[in-house]
């Protein structure tokens, strides 16, 4: 679950750079409802919510979206980038975590975390941002094939 935090908020940093990078000029607003809705909608899908457990968790990255834009606005204004302390973002996720089993309950907590572990191996072995290219040993191509 640490890991897929970091994965998270490094993978929002990167889009925003990226957007900026190549948007011609144009900023992407980064919307705090979009990234708490996105979340909550797969943790919907993971256990399998009730209406009222969404709207918990909705409201919980809700307000962890907003404290991440109000400290990437503050760093922008200072002309800096926005620094993660790892072990800040493990204690957030661990909160994060406590709170998610506190909404759904431990059996659908157990679905969530499921879930989010087959995605981690999803994406580790290819199917996420790494385009789905087979890796053998150590990360590298298989010999022999033209990929």
């Amino acid at each position: 679950m640490k890991k897929f935090f970091l994965t998270m908020m490094v993978a929002a940093i990167s889009l925003t750079s990226f957007a900026q990078q190549f948007g011609g000029g144009q900023r992407r607003e980064f919307k705090p409802e979009d990234m708490a809705t996105r979340r909550a909608d797969q943790v919907k899908e993971a256990a399998q919510t009730t209406d009222e457990q969404y709207k918990k968790v909705y409201d919980l990255f809700l307000k962890q979206a907003q404290e991440q834009q109000a400290r990437m606005k503050e760093a922008q204004e200072k002309g800096e980038r926005p620094q993660f302390n790892r072990e800040d973002m493990q204690k957030q996720q661990e909160a994060t975590n406590a709170a998610l089993k506190e909404i759904l309950g431990a059996e659908k907590f157990e679905a969530y975390q499921k879930a989010q572990q087959e995605r981690r191996q999803r994406m580790g072995q290819g199917g996420g941002f790494g385009g789905g290219r087979p890796r053998g040993q150590g990360g590298q191509r298989p010999q022999g094939q033209n990929l």
